[in-house]
């Protein structure tokens, strides 16, 4: 890929960030971080509600732009890297279909409301607007994760969107429909 580069990999939980990050890591000899463990080891986090860390953001984001300022590739995920800026090169949004995404989330034992909000917030596509606000059109990839997609894939569509600057439209909402997606939170 040539010179270093920061990378955010965000999306809903359930997308495949974390497998993706590590993956693309070892392949770019990039160091992966995924963000929960770090608020975990280093107690980013304000409070426990519901047996869930709630991060510090000020905290949180002191630390990730510390790590950012290192002269090595990085790769930062979490899904609440769309929620505040950081220097970064490149934001890589994973979606997957709403209705695989149900799946996903089910299989990991989530419970019922959490995988509701999550599957709404992948329909309502709340992480790549989140991440288009912050970070600008020209910095944000959406990569369609539903099916299990490579390191090298990802690396030729983030080496393709750096030529463009022009990321695919993904759109779950006018494909699905309101009622399909009612259905999904049932």
């Amino acid at each position: 890929m040539g010179m270093a580069m920061k990378i955010i990999i965000t999306g809903t939980p359930g997308t495949g960030k974390t497998t993706i990050s590590r993956e693309l890591g070892k392949i770019m000899g990039a160091k992966a971080i995924e963000v929960n463990k770090l608020i975990k080891s280093k107690k980013l986090f304000s409070k426990i509600q519901n047996g869930e860390m709630i991060a510090d953001f000020g905290k949180l984001k002191k630390e990730l732009a510390r790590l950012l300022r290192s002269n090595n590739t990085i790769i930062l995920e979490s899904h609440l890297l769309s929620d505040f800026k950081l220097p970064a090169d490149l934001a890589v949004v994973l979606r997957c279909n709403p209705i695989e995404l149900k799946k996903r989330l089910s299989r990991r034992n989530y419970p019922a409301k959490k995988i509701n909000e999550n599957v709404l917030s992948e329909a309502l596509d709340y992480c790549h607007i989140n991440a288009l606000e912050i970070y600008g059109e020209r910095k944000v990839l959406q990569v369609d994760a539903t099916k299990r997609i490579t390191p090298k894939a990802i690396m030729a569509r983030i080496a393709a969107f750096k030529k463009t600057r022009k990321s695919p439209t993904i759109r779950w909402l006018p494909k699905m429909g309101a009622r399909e997606l009612l259905k999904l939170g049932a």
